[in-house]
């Protein structure tokens, strides 16, 4: 058996795409927080054809864990070992600049952390802090996917996180006092 099988012009609904795991690699080399993310065995899927949505909120991507059957299929036939899979939605991120994509995938490798338990540390997947990053909301505004925002590019150089200054959030850290009668 050919360990290297890959068909070109496949046009089924689920394909891989190797396009995000130079992004996640130069991510997980740039952010701290992204240390313990092993990009290597994360597999990248792109959805070509749903439109998802949660709560009539538009769902970008999603991380998840690669079921132990077929972590063992894909081996066989790959000789690659995957533990993670991140779904792009294509027809929810087709409008997405390449900086959101950018921070797509940061966002999505968020929820790849090491994670310390009772019987010792697993990396594993966490939700969000709130109904997204903390940083991420901080830094790049809260709708830093909506097509109508330009963001930094989180790969530039010239680009430290920690300078970031987003968007005013809508309550200000030290508002004025006022009497109101």
């Amino acid at each position: 058996m050919d360990p290297e099988i890959k068909i070109e012009d496949f046009v089924g609904k689920y394909r891989i795409n190797e396009s995000y795991r130079p992004i996640a690699e130069a991510l997980k080399e740039k952010f701290k927080e992204l240390e313990y993310v092993p990009v290597s065995s994360i597999i990248f899927i792109d959805n070509t054809e749903t439109k998802k949505k949660k709560n009539n909120t538009i769902i970008f991507a999603q991380v998840g864990k690669v079921p132990d059957k077929w972590k063992d299929i894909i081996y066989q036939f790959t000789g690659k070992f995957y533990s993670f899979m991140i779904e792009v939605f294509k027809e929810n991120t087709a409008e997405m600049s390449r900086e959101q994509i950018i921070a797509l995938i940061y966002h999505e490798l968020r929820h790849i952390q090491l994670v310390t338990k009772k019987n010792g540390s697993e990396i594993t997947i966490v939700s969000h802090e709130v109904n997204d990053w903390l940083n991420m909301i901080n830094r790049l505004g809260l709708y830093w996917n909506s097509t109508d925002n330009n963001i930094p590019d989180l790969l530039d150089q010239e680009v430290n996180w920690d300078n970031i200054m987003g968007p005013m959030n809508l309550f200000q850290s030290n508002p004025p006092l006022r009497i109101v009668k």
